[in-house]
């Protein structure tokens, strides 16, 4: 999985900014009764035509047998979900050993 330190520049400044902005924009949003969150996911999805090719190209070219980690949608679903009900945090990570260092 890329790190701040393996990816260029402008990717990391990027992903920064967003959050900035993410952050900002949930705090001028507060008390209007609209919500502002992200659910950062470091993961293939699956059951997706994407998380599909990703596990076949996985499959062909990994020499060491690592496999990048597959999320169920509808366990996404129930994590967007509880953001929106409870609205008691701008961001979540899943899987939850994702942090902020690690996603960009």
């Amino acid at each position: 999985m890329p790190t701040y330190e393996t990816l260029p520049r402008f990717a990391v400044d990027l992903g920064r900014l967003t959050r900035n902005y993410l952050y900002s924009l949930n705090a001028e949003l507060a008390g209007t009764g609209i919500y502002a969150g992200t659910l950062a996911i470091g993961a293939s999805i699956a059951r997706s035509e994407m998380g599909e090719a990703a596990a076949a190209q996985v499959d062909a070219e990994s020499a060491d047998n690592s496999k990048f980690p597959v999320v169920d949608p509808d366990v996404l679903a129930e994590r967007y979900w509880d953001m929106y009900v409870k609205r008691n945090r701008v961001e979540q990570f899943h899987p939850q050993s994702l942090t902020p260092q690690t996603a960009v």
